[in-house]
């Protein structure tokens, strides 16, 4: 059966975050509070609401009390077109001021987070998509990855990644309206609002793997009645943590884009000749569809993944004494899920294989301590039995440095034997410090030689738990003409 493109009407969603994005006045209502029927102008900055407001001066002394919200309260912001509720710890009061006659009291300050209901009844178990806006072009595009096209009702065609979880498929894209573009991903059956959200950010976090950039700082999630998505019942803006933009990928499709230094054979009006062309594509492939999906899931279900991809990629743009310790928690945290859970039977790690054997053994040794501490008659500042537990509980755990070298066989990746010395000398910056001084700069080249090495390696865990085969980035290579390595491999490596 041949592809038949969805159709997706997005403009009442645009004109919607474009209306909550305008500067409004709106009328505060919270009963027995001392703003109650205020005015807050409330108008959009940056990637926040700023609300400014003023109120007459109370006698006696000024604690400004009578200002602020709790965290529980219920506040609710009206004008002619919409009602915002918004939580008292959402609400943040960061100046405060007096008129030029010291009659009104002025404030001002953010608000992180509001809806269109006070229990977002109208966003639970619906099809909801979520809306970032002003995405710079640079930082978002679907190129270099399978992907598919909707259609538009003026039959626009617009490119978007299908990503398959177990229960629903989502929908990420970009779209451009008056010039401004945003990045949009779309639940297409319905979901809870608490699912939707983690499961958009694993997507985000997929494509910041693959991409180096994890695009995040804030949200607008529309909610609505059927499939067709086209009328929002429901809204939500919430303000996240910061993107993370280092366009430090460690896919791509683009043999070029690692080879710009490189002046390759040309005909004679200049092109790049078909035969050099054709080997450097010898392959390339766009990022495979089902690879993101898988590796989506696994973010949304695993949290030790989930967090070594986050420690990943923020790490790419921290200084290299912090770098290469997150590196190596990173890749810990990977070979730790590996083997419990993809190491097990005959493929374990463990000392003993058998699991029953093991807890067996285990019983055993500690049914001796308990009798030999009772035995002794010795309290547990002598004799700290819990303490003892913990480590014995862990005796068939496999060592750390098996744990991670093994863990790439299970892979089945051959690693190097300098990459098997990297990760069994993990120790000396995990533990130890490096500073970059005027003396040091062999120091310094040997530690980002060590630090890009792993960041390969953590590439090719991840991506191997996702199902990937094809060619990656080799940093230790592109960029070895800073750490001044002699190391003649490609600059894109099959894994």
């Amino acid at each position: 059966m041949s592809f038949q493109p969805p159709v997706k009407d997005l403009l009442p969603s645009i004109n919607l975050v474009q209306d909550l994005i305008s500067t409004r006045n709106y009328t505060v209502k919270l009963p027995g509070h001392y703003l109650n029927d205020q005015h807050f102008e409330v108008k959009k900055e940056g990637k926040q609401y700023i609300f400014s407001g003023s109120s007459k001066i109370q006698k006696g002394l000024q604690t400004h009390k009578e200002i602020q919200f709790l965290r529980e309260d219920l506040i609710t912001l009206k004008d002619d077109s919409h009602i915002l509720y918004v939580e008292g710890k959402h609400i943040l009061l960061n100046n405060i001021g007096y008129d030029a006659d010291h009659e009104l009291k002025l404030f001002s300050g953010s608000i992180n987070s509001f809806s269109s209901s006070a229990d977002h009844a109208d966003l639970n178990n619906r099809c909801l998509r979520m809306i970032i806006p002003d995405t710079d072009k640079s930082d978002f595009s679907l190129h270099g990855f399978k992907h598919l096209y909707f259609t538009t009702p003026k039959k626009g065609m617009v490119d978007y990644l299908p990503v398959i979880f177990q229960d629903n498929e989502y929908h990420l894209y970009k779209c451009s309206v008056s010039k401004k573009k945003y990045l949009v991903i779309d639940c297409v059956s319905e979901e809870t609002l608490v699912n939707f959200q983690k499961k958009c950010f694993n997507i985000l976090l997929t494509y910041g793997f693959i991409t180096g950039n994890l695009i995040h700082d804030e949200c607008f999630i529309l909610s609505f009645a059927d499939d067709k998505m086209t009328v929002p019942i429901g809204f939500l803006f919430h303000s996240m943590r910061s993107s993370v933009i280092t366009h430090q990928a460690t896919f791509t499709s683009n043999p070029y884009s690692v080879n710009s230094d490189i002046d390759f054979e040309r005909e004679e009006d200049g092109r790049i000749k078909d035969t050099v062309s054709k080997k450097l594509y010898e392959g390339m492939e766009d990022f495979p569809r089902d690879v993101f999906s898988k590796l989506s899931q696994l973010f949304f279900l695993e949290e030790k993944l989930q967090r070594a991809a986050l420690l990943f990629i923020q790490s790419h743009i921290t200084s290299l004494e912090m770098r290469i310790p997150n590196y190596y928690v990173a890749i810990e945290a990977i070979t730790g899920y590996i083997s419990s859970s993809v190491a097990t039977g005959s493929k374990s790690l463990a000392p003993i294989k058998d699991p029953h054997l093991a807890a067996d053994l285990i019983a055993i040794i500690l049914h001796k301590v308990t009798e030999l501490k009772k035995e002794k008659g010795l309290d547990d500042t002598e004799f700290n039995l819990d303490i003892l537990k913990k480590n014995i509980n862990k005796l068939n755990a496999p060592p750390n440095a098996d744990k991670l070298a093994e863990s790439f066989t299970l892979l089945r990746y051959n690693l190097s034997p300098e990459e098997k010395k990297i990760l069994k000398d993990r120790n000396t910056f995990l533990h130890g410090s490096f500073l970059k001084t005027i003396d040091d700069d062999l120091a310094f080249r040997e530690a980002l030689h060590v630090g890009l090495r792993v960041h390969f390696l953590i590439a090719v865990a991840i991506l191997k738990l996702g199902g990937f085969s094809g060619k990656i980035i080799n940093y230790a290579e592109l960029w070895s003409h800073i750490t001044e390595k002699q190391l003649n491999e490609e600059r894109l490596v099959k894994i």
